[in-house]
């Protein structure tokens, strides 16, 4: 019989000697990392992955990611050139604590990410503490950190009927958040012009149009709630309008109609 992930994780969590117990009121883990630190862990973007590929050597690469990255304190040093602008559902139990609202259900948080271990986890106001900076200043070095980002991707563009329609390609598993960077709009004007349309249904998948052709989104409906629906890292079904006055929420495809 095919185990869960849950089982799996405790599995892998018990042969490394790691304690853990459970949140009632959560349903979450409750790891005790070895420098102290008491991890809440959810499982349910993990589970969603297993779901797809039944990889269970993706319990271990978990496990990795959140043990691996706190044997000891992050200092700002090390810290600042993992910093970036994450996109995130605003409906999780417990939000960032530093999480501003782009819509209804979306949120834009700082995080810190582990390219090596392909971790990524939300900044506190207790690291800002840590790191004696300033919430402004760390907000400015994720930006900077995001145009590098961008400035490392290709924006790829298909004609589908009158319509040009980009996507972009990145190393960023995250690479909606792309769409928060300062030079954004200089990145996609030449191609697409200005203002514009998108849909964000999960953190890796971002398709932008021309506002013009603001018909367009009807047909995007089927592909935005089938990516929203299936994703391991879903965002939202919204459609979004990136003009001079900045990022909202202007629309939202029915889930589960």
């Amino acid at each position: 019989m095919l185990r869960t992930c849950r089982q799996l994780l405790e599995v892998e969590l018990r042969r490394r000697g790691v304690s853990f117990a459970h949140d009632i009121e959560s349903g979450r883990h409750v790891v005790q990392r070895a420098d102290g630190t008491r991890l809440l862990i959810s499982l349910e973007n993990l589970s969603r992955e297993f779901e797809r590929d039944n990889d269970e050597g993706r319990i271990a690469r978990f496990v990795d990611s959140v043990l691996g990255s706190g044997s000891s304190p992050m200092v700002w040093q090390e810290a600042e050139s993992r910093l970036y602008l994450a996109l995130e559902p605003s409906d999780y139990a417990e939000r960032s604590d530093l999480a501003r609202a782009i819509s209804n259900r979306v949120d834009r948080v700082p995080v810190v990410f582990d390219d090596e271990h392909g971790a990524m986890s939300w900044v506190t106001q207790q690291m800002i503490g840590d790191w004696s900076v300033t919430e402004d200043a760390l907000i400015r070095r994720a930006a900077e950190n995001l145009n590098a980002a961008l400035r490392s991707a290709t924006l790829q563009s298909d004609q589908v009927d009158d319509v040009q329609v980009a996507f972009i390609a990145s190393a960023l598993p995250f690479k909606a958040a792309l769409i928060l960077a300062p030079d954004f709009r200089a990145f996609v004007e030449p191609t697409l012009g200005w203002p514009l349309f998108a849909v964000a249904p999960a953190r890796d998948f971002l398709y932008l149009w021309n506002a013009q052709h603001r018909e367009f989104a009807s047909r995007l409906g089927h592909v935005v709630v089938k990516e929203f629906t299936h994703s391991a890292y879903p965002l939202s079904a919204e459609v979004f309008e990136l003009g001079d006055k900045g990022l909202r929420a202007i629309g939202e495809y029915p889930v589960g109609a």
